[in-house]
């Protein structure tokens, strides 16, 4: 087989399965392992791979495709929901927490509704506020502003104030994306002065991410992938892209 066949080969298969290891390029194509190493070194310089210890991951710069909340909603949800068990074991009783809003918030608060009776919720999101009103034991400390009805959420001069004003052990925030190349990225703009702000009023930070978000990127920059506390996630995270976020410190609670 040719080098350009090769190459051709192992794009093909990072678009399938967004990583691979010198060990099954080897074997697949029966050539040297230098020769494996020469053929990523090649792509990666022309920008088609990212090498990783043991293999290379697809590159980071596919724009994730960001569809309304009513069908954000039924998208992953049972990765959602196991990643939102996950982070529960992060809140204790009694906690006073914050909460970003999205799909996957929707799910983690109805978590907390299930294994808590007493927390105090900070909140921009209407959603959060109503699945959390039914708990006669929480108390909701509710971020007023301009109201976003597409999203659900408060916003604006007036919400960023408010943030000034409170502070919680614990923030929880839901992103669009997060890349090694890129950090931690979000979709609307509106977003990134709330997002920074509960990383401001929080003891400790969680990015909570469904698996599908990883390597993929949004077109606004939230923060570094090693500024929170922690990035939680499900268990079907690419082992490669596992490996590669350990290997750079980043905090991921599987």
């Amino acid at each position: 087989m040719f080098a350009r066949e090769r190459h051709e080969a192992i794009c093909e298969m990072l678009k399938q399965q967004r990583s691979v290891t010198v060990a099954e390029l080897v074997e697949k194509f029966g050539v040297s392992v230098e020769t494996v190493r020469r053929d990523l070194a090649y792509l990666e310089k022309r920008r088609q791979l990212t090498r990783v210890h043991g293999g290379a991951i697809a590159v980071s710069d596919k724009m994730r495709h960001f569809s309304a909340l009513s069908e954000r909603m039924s998208e992953n949800a049972e990765k959602k929901r196991k990643l939102s068990e996950t982070a529960a074991t992060l809140v204790s009783e009694n906690d006073v927490i914050a909460i970003d809003s999205g799909s996957t918030a929707n799910i983690f608060i109805r978590v907390l509704c299930e294994k808590f009776e007493k927390l105090t919720i900070v909140t921009y999101s209407q959603d959060i506020l109503e699945a959390a009103s039914d708990k006669s034991g929480f108390s909701i400390i509710m971020l007023g502003g301009y109201y976003m009805p597409s999203e659900r959420v408060f916003y604006g001069f007036l919400t960023d104030e408010c943030l000034k004003h409170v502070h919680v052990s614990k923030a929880f925030i839901f992103p669009s994306a997060l890349s090694l190349k890129y950090g931690i990225t979000i979709n609307i703009g509106e977003f990134y002065n709330l997002q920074r702000g509960l990383m401001r009023i929080s003891d400790r930070c969680y990015v909570l991410a469904d698996s599908t978000k990883f390597e993929n990127a949004s077109p606004i920059r939230l923060c570094e992938l090693d500024e929170p506390n922690g990035i939680v996630t499900d268990s079907g995270l690419d082992e490669q892209i596992y490996r590669q976020y350990k290997e750079k410190g980043i905090n991921l609670i599987i």
